[in-house]
């Protein structure tokens, strides 16, 4: 009779895993109504940066700056348009540490918002990432207002690796 209830235990909590994993996959809706500054990171260093995040300026920055709380290497930068189109910002990787990045912009094409993704390595050498949005000029709204929900990323997203799986067992064929 126990192996009866701890099989039973052990399909439900298996049931209410996958159905939460689902409703992560396939319900956006359930999420912020509109773009989340997204950050990838389990580590201490703190991050601020300029532009800050869904940030209306009068006018294109001449920089962006990121401002760490430790030095990290930086590994990726890149500027995109609203439609995705990559901005040529002369990026290149250097392997020096440093907790703080100035990277000068060029003249930008128009925009209704740019998104800025980077990359670095902490002093642990843990990957941290994150993407932020900014918009500028006279007419410059809200950029997470315009973003749509087929363009929104998700925050969370399972992670597979994390489950055993030897702690599900297939359930035996009905006949």
């Amino acid at each position: 009779m126990k192996t009866a209830v701890s099989s039973r235990h052990r399909h439900l909590s298996a049931l209410a895993l996958l159905m939460g994993a689902v409703m992560l996959i396939w319900a956006p809706g359930a999420f912020a109504q509109h773009y989340s500054h997204t950050y990838r990171y389990t580590g201490d260093v703190e991050i601020d940066h300029i532009p800050a995040h869904d940030e209306i300026l009068p006018q294109i920055p001449d920089n962006l700056i990121l401002r760490f709380s430790a030095g990290v290497t930086l590994v990726k930068l890149t500027l995109k348009t609203a439609d995705a189109k990559m901005i040529n910002i002369n990026f290149r990787y250097n392997p020096t540490a440093n907790r703080v990045f100035i990277w000068p912009l060029p003249a930008l094409p128009d925009s209704e918002y740019y998104v800025v993704d980077w990359g670095v390595i902490d002093p642990e050498r843990k990957l941290m990432s994150g993407q932020f949005l900014f918009s500028a000029g006279p007419d410059a709204v809200l950029p997470s207002s315009l973003v749509t929900e087929e363009d929104e990323e998700h925050i969370m997203v399972p992670d597979y690796r994390l489950v055993d799986p030897s702690s599900y067992r297939a359930a035996p064929p009905r006949n």
